[in-house]
């Protein structure tokens, strides 16, 4: 079933996998639960706060970008799995950028830590546990060709449509002004998108999970939105051909994220306080859209060269479309039976 030979390469893939995927599935549809302890709600995992309303800084806070975190974590979870069914050959360009994400969140979690809370330190060594898996395991796939075509790598603007070309840009651009000053300076995002002036700010729900994120969580945010940053900018600078491994997790992440964010405006899990809050939410589906039209405009340039299914080779495109509408569906019903059918 899995395309990799090298067995401890398949272990440190495997392990990340797992990781990503709890992480993923406790943040998308339990973030309420993990920031308050399980207390406002069934949690996968948990912050270790339970009971402790109004005793902790970081009892309930950032509920809303923790579930956000998760479907980012979606994205790099379906990445992983892509690698150990489809194989190792030539997916440096799904492996570098997805490291230099967890080095960015490793140092932040670690960097951004609140030493005032009590709050369960496990992502902290976490984090550091999937960052050497990850990171051993392309280190290990180098003799299964992970590295293919990256000595040929010489940056341009190598995409032809004008179209796809002018959505790429806005990719990267817009992913870089949004990450990096998520990781560099997280504590001004937070003031500028819950300004202290504001009265709505000290009556967020905290019990329900809706209180101020903290900086390490906005900081896990933008190493994550690097990665995707990352995948994008090689699309536009490497050429569109056979580049399918890092669009699909990306269409894939951010049609989830749309989902689950506006079925949560729906169920009221959602933050619409503030110009800088709608501007994110809008933001969303925004990127969705960019990505698709960056994927569907290249497929005259080769996008789905070389695309596999469990590695034989899949010649009809339309099977990708058809498994975006099932996510689609499948997120959504999820969503709306958990956010609420069961409130």
């Amino acid at each position: 079933m899995f395309k990799i030979e090298s067995s401890p390469a398949k272990i440190c893939l495997g392990i990340s996998a797992f990781l990503f995927l709890i992480y993923s599935v406790s943040f998308m549809f339990f973030s309420t639960g993990y920031v308050t302890g399980g207390d406002a709600g069934f949690s996968l995992i948990d912050n270790g706060l339970t009971g402790m309303f109004g005793q902790d800084p970081a009892y309930g806070m950032g509920g809303v970008e923790s579930g956000f975190n998760g479907v980012l974590f979606f994205g790099i979870f379906i990445s992983t799995m892509l690698i150990l069914f489809e194989g190792a050959k030539g997916k440096w360009t799904i492996m570098l950028p997805v490291i230099i994400g967890l080095i960015a969140m490793t140092v932040c979690i670690w960097m951004y830590w609140n030493p005032d809370s009590a709050a369960s330190e496990t992502p902290k060594y976490v984090s550091i546990l999937v960052t050497f898996t990850y990171a051993g395991s392309y280190v290990l796939l180098r003799g299964e060709g992970v590295n293919e075509g990256l000595s040929d790598y010489k940056p341009g603007l190598k995409v032809n449509d004008k179209v796809a070309m002018g959505a790429l840009v806005l990719l990267v651009l817009s992913g870089l002004f949004y990450s990096l000053r998520m990781i560099f300076t997280p504590d001004q995002v937070i003031a500028q998108g819950f300004p202290s002036s504001e009265s709505w700010v000290g009556e967020l729900d905290a019990a329900a999970g809706l209180g101020v994120p903290l900086p390490t969580t906005v900081s896990v945010t933008g190493s994550m939105i690097l990665v995707y940053t990352l995948w994008s900018a090689l699309v536009l600078t490497d050429g569109a051909k056979g580049k399918w491994p890092v669009m699909h997790p990306s269409a894939m992440a951010f049609i989830a994220a749309t989902v689950t964010t506006y079925v949560g405006l729906v169920a009221g899990a959602a933050r619409t306080e503030s110009s800088t809050n709608q501007m994110d939410v809008l933001t969303i589906p925004l990127v969705m859209l960019l990505v698709l039209i960056s994927y569907y405009r290249l497929k005259d340039e080769g996008m789905e060269d070389g695309m596999t299914f469990m590695a034989a080779p899949m010649e009809d495109g339309s099977k990708f479309t058809n498994a975006l509408l099932i996510l689609a569906l499948v997120l959504g019903l999820l969503t709306v039976v958990n956010e609420i059918l069961l409130v």
